[in-house]
């Protein structure tokens, strides 16, 4: 019964004054009310004034790149330091739990008071105070722990130091990731005419940077020799070996890449009397740069603009003619869409 009258007891108080609870947190986070629900539930008492006297919090939540809640707490209690604490969480709402009581204690350290020690007593200061505990949500009052053995009749009295509040574990930096990309695109320079293609990928993801091996085959274009109907078809793959620094803005990446391609354009003579097939040898330094959208943490859509610089000169002739019929580019400009899987 007595958790009944306590419950209508919160329920039926005053707001908190402004002054104690500050809460910056997106829409989908608890509001300030339930923040103050939360520390009235853990002092087993409305708020008042004079708690707003005692101690000032300012609590911040954020969402984080890696999808968790970071919360950012600073206490300013009256007669003591300010104290910054950080806490890390799966959902909002256990950083409200653990933003109440927090600041709960500080505004009544007894909350985790044991009884005194028999062998010389001691005053609490707030520097004792553990801020980072277990979050608990009971009305009722806590057990008392067993006392402490009192210390031999010999023994000097044992000063009593503050002990540091403990402090909490830091957020572990994301695991080392694998990629699994496809795209399609545009090339214009390397072949004739501006040329179709696709690309597969395999990449391995760190915090800060990318690197990712893949294919490249930029489908057949046509070339034919003025005013006649001999000519050739040309068409190239290749392999592609890049590294890329990762910037981001929360689900928002921006890759620049740097990296070489390796491979050979073929070409096969058309209207020809013996009609015969050839390659080259095709080398290209890559540099692009991307924007990749990451929705949930296995999915990222990505657009790609970039270029391919030939290191080798690419060019077919017919043979018997003098003239090229198809020379490379010094610059070839490529944009692609691309599609890639995450794991784990």
């Amino acid at each position: 019964m007595h958790r009944l009258f306590a419950a209508l007891a919160l329920e039926l108080a005053p707001a908190a004054p402004d002054e104690l609870l500050r809460w910056d947190a997106p829409a989908a986070c608890p509001s300030r009310e339930a923040l103050e629900r939360a520390v009235a539930a853990d002092l087993g008492r409305p708020l008042t004034p004079v708690d707003a006297a005692a101690v000032t919090a300012r609590a911040t939540a954020r969402r984080r790149p890696d999808r968790r809640w970071e919360l950012g707490l600073i206490l300013v209690p009256r007669d003591a330091p300010p104290v910054a604490r950080t806490v890390v969480a799966e959902r909002c709402e256990l950083l409200v739990d653990a933003a109440a009581l927090m600041i709960a204690v500080v505004i009544d350290p007894e909350l985790l008071a044991g009884p005194p020690l028999t062998a010389a007593p001691a005053t609490r200061e707030l520097g004792d105070i553990p801020l980072a505990v277990p979050v608990g949500r009971d009305l009722s009052p806590p057990a008392a722990p067993a006392p402490l053995p009192a210390a031999p009749a010999t023994a000097p009295a044992p000063t009593h130091e503050p002990a540091p509040a403990s402090p909490l574990r830091p957020a572990s930096p994301p695991p080392l990731r694998a990629s699994l990309g496809v795209a399609t695109g545009l090339d214009v320079g390397a072949l004739p005419r501006p040329a179709p293609g696709f690309m597969v990928r395999l990449g391995l993801l760190a915090r800060r940077v990318r690197a990712e091996v893949g294919a490249v085959h930029w489908l057949e274009q046509s070339v034919r020799v003025p005013g006649t109907g001999s000519g050739g078809d040309l068409r190239l793959t290749a392999a592609q070996l890049a590294a890329c620094p990762r910037l981001a803005l929360r689900r928002v990446e921006f890759p620049v890449c740097a990296g070489l391609e390796v491979g050979a354009m073929h070409g096969r003579g058309v209207g020809v009397t013996t009609p015969t097939a050839d390659r080259v040898v095709w080398l290209a330094a890559l540099a692009d740069a991307r924007v990749q959208w990451v929705p949930v943490p296995r999915l990222a859509l990505g657009l790609q603009l970039g270029l391919a610089a030939p290191l080798l000169a690419a060019r077919f002739r017919l043979r018997g003619q003098d003239d090229d019929l198809h020379r490379a580019a010094p610059v070839a400009f490529r944009g692609a869409f691309a599609i890639e899987l995450r794991f784990p």
